[in-house]
């Protein structure tokens, strides 16, 4: 229950600037932590809000920041450090920066 009542509280957070994607139906989120009433599914097993167009802020904003996102293995969206969700290509790291040159050490006579 506790952990209801903080997604309900941090919903009104921004969600952070680095998440991608879009929801891919699978359900999962709809489960956290307990079963939504209004989670259906359809004829082909997609998962379906029957609220959607008023579903509330947690929902709308789930995952809002990589540590609440708690449905990796099937959530469609990720974040832009590395961590890809299902099915998106594999990110190439960053390039390394280029580290400054050295100066020369100054000795003072």
């Amino acid at each position: 229950m506790l952990k209801k009542l903080m997604r309900a509280i941090t919903a009104f957070l921004p969600v952070d600037k680095r998440r991608t994607g879009a929801c891919i139906g699978c359900g999962a989120c709809c489960k956290l932590p307990y079963t939504c009433p209004f989670l259906s599914h359809d004829a082909s097993g997609e998962a379906r809000c029957t609220i959607y167009r008023f579903r509330p802020p947690s929902c709308r904003k789930y995952p809002r920041t990589e540590r609440e996102w708690l449905t990796r293995a099937t959530c469609g969206f990720s974040f832009n450090n590395g961590h890809a969700a299902p099915g998106d290509a594999p990110q190439a790291p960053a390039p390394a920066a280029a580290a400054p040159a050295a100066e020369p050490v100054k000795h003072v006579p």
